[in-house]
């Protein structure tokens, strides 16, 4: 799959950049006392570093794909960017980042009392999940199991056979469980009498607090289950089962998991507004159909949810102006033509993402998953009887939690932008009242009213709308239940209608020939109408 060449350039960028980020990415010297600890901690801090988006993921994936399928935004020209680049950025960015984990891996297996090591290999199983998850939902099936090994020198590593994607869900499933039942929250020692290892101050995700990384471990098991119970729900249902079973926590409210700029010693996130504006990748647009979910009409009094001003801002003419997609003409500029004017919009004929939320690189966080998500997963499972009793009360409280919890997300990560260029705290309106709050919730739109069928899909349509900044979860979604919002005025093309999944690196075809074309044949061609296994 991946020419020694190529290892050994992966190998070498993978200590570049530990050495080169920013203070808290930092490598360390290996001492000879303890030299699995201090290899191992670094090579994890790197896999963290890894959890931030690619630029060309954004620009040509997200922006190009993500958006317009499940229109949560339009698009109002393609931009000059190509798929092909975002795919190699997914691509390559994991299979490198697999190597290290696989290299952390073997410095557990040789450490002497494994016992001791249980809280990093349970932060190397999530983080391993986390990002196998999120490449496997994207392409299907793909080299896993033997993959990311060609470091070790042997040459049946450097080329390898694709794996079913049911099999690489059901192994990462249990590596998930494992760490949820192996966390040590409480310290004490080992049945050896060793005391349990810590990655200490290289865990900058969550700074060591292992009770956080239980929360997200357990939060991931109902997340994937969930996504999986309509194909193999005998295996899904126990595990939705035990992850709402309260015997280890889910993340809750204001223990959002998310890679905060700040808090990594001042990491510019650069790559968020490049994607964004550069290039004439700026075409995203309000679709019509987020804008029916916020507003019930084009004015300030038709905005029933204060996520509104937080997500999208007016045109050039100040207008509330959707976008029909695919009916609309297309204004074809880039909306965002100034990193330091928000005012000026080019003229843009329909309404623009809010200039701060894509604008800000040092404050606004890089979402990995929210509590609101969770509330949402709890919601369909108390509303469908998946893991739990079916239950409307339970299943509405939580649903209504999930959406005060993305409201108050993202009012307070509004009034902590305030970066001196572009202090979007100054000008955010103020947190909504707890009237706007009940106008919020009796709206019929979000009201927990209706038929079962009525309430489910209510349940997907809020969880989608959190997603707004997470548009490959609700691009699973949409593709999961095929219940999420679409505006009946809309026309999308045929190729949006069945997205499906990224396309294969192009480098496959080179550097793994005979297992890319294996798996080619096997699913009926490279196309992005080949469902994954999970799709219904």
């Amino acid at each position: 799959m991946i020419h020694s060449k190529q290892i050994f350039i992966c190998l070498l960028f993978g200590g570049v950049f530990l050495n080169s980020c920013t203070k808290n990415f930092q490598a360390i010297n290996a001492t000879h006392d303890k030299p699995s600890i201090t290899t191992i901690a670094p090579l994890i801090n790197g896999v963290i570093s890894t959890l931030f988006l690619r630029g060309q993921e954004q620009a040509s994936v997200h922006n190009d794909y993500y958006y317009p399928v499940t229109q949560l935004a339009a698009t109002t020209s393609i931009s000059g960017y190509v798929l092909a680049n975002g795919v190699n950025d997914i691509w390559n960015d994991y299979y490198s980042t697999l190597q290290n984990i696989n290299a952390a891996q073997d410095k557990i297996n040789g450490t002497s009392d494994k016992e001791s090591m249980n809280n990093i290999q349970a932060v190397l199983y999530i983080l391993r999940a986390y990002k196998t998850f999120r490449v496997t939902d994207q392409f299907g099936d793909i080299p896993y199991f033997n993959a990311g090994r060609a470091y070790t020198g042997q040459v049946p590593n450097f080329r390898v056979g694709y794996d079913a994607q049911q099999l690489i869900y059901d192994s990462l499933l249990a590596d998930l469980t494992w760490a949820v039942k192996n966390i040590n929250t409480t310290g004490g020692l080992t049945s050896a009498g060793n005391p349990y290892q810590s990655l200490g101050s290289f865990d900058t995700f969550f700074g060591s607090d292992m009770t956080k990384w239980l929360a997200f471990a357990n939060s991931l098991r109902l997340r994937y289950a969930m996504q999986m119970v309509e194909k193999d729900p005998a295996t899904a249902t126990p595990i939705i089962q035990d992850a709402l079973s309260g015997n280890a926590p889910l993340i809750d409210d204001g223990n959002d998991v998310c890679m905060w700029p700040a808090s990594l010693g001042g990491y510019d996130l650069w790559v968020r507004w490049w994607a964004i504006s550069s290039g004439g990748a700026g075409f995203l647009r309000m679709s019509s159909t987020l804008w029916n979910m916020l507003s019930d009409n084009n004015t300030d009094a038709g905005i029933f949810d204060p996520r509104a001003k937080l997500f999208v801002e007016t045109n050039q003419a100040g207008n509330w102006a959707p976008n029909i997609i695919g009916v609309s003409a297309g204004d074809g500029i880039n909306g965002y033509p100034s990193a330091t004017d928000p005012s000026l919009k080019n003229n843009a004929a329909y309404s623009l993402f809010n200039w701060y939320l894509i604008r800000d690189e040092w404050y606004i966080p890089e979402l990995i998953m929210t509590a609101a998500e969770v509330h949402f997963l709890k919601a369909e499972a108390y509303a469908r009887g998946l893991g739990v009793g079916l239950n409307s009360t339970t299943a509405q409280t939580e649903y209504e939690a999930g959406i005060a919890s993305s409201v108050n997300f993202w009012y307070a990560v509004a009034a902590g932008t305030d970066n001196v260029s572009e202090n979007w705290a100054a000008v955010a309106p103020p947190p909504p009242t707890v009237g706007q709050m009940n106008t919020l919730m009796a709206n019929p739109k979000v009201a927990f009213t209706g038929t079962d069928a009525d309430k489910l899909k209510k349940i997907y349509a809020q969880e989608w709308l959190s997603f707004y900044r997470q548009p490959w979860l609700a691009f699973n979604l949409w593709r999961r239940t095929g219940a999420t919002p679409v505006d009946p005025a809309s026309n999308p093309t045929a190729t949006n209608l069945s997205f499906y999944r990224l396309p294969y690196a192009q480098d496959e075809a080179v550097n793994n020939t005979d297992n890319y074309n294996a798996q080619v044949s096997k699913i009926g061609g490279n196309n992005t109408n080949v469902k994954v296994w999970w799709m219904p």
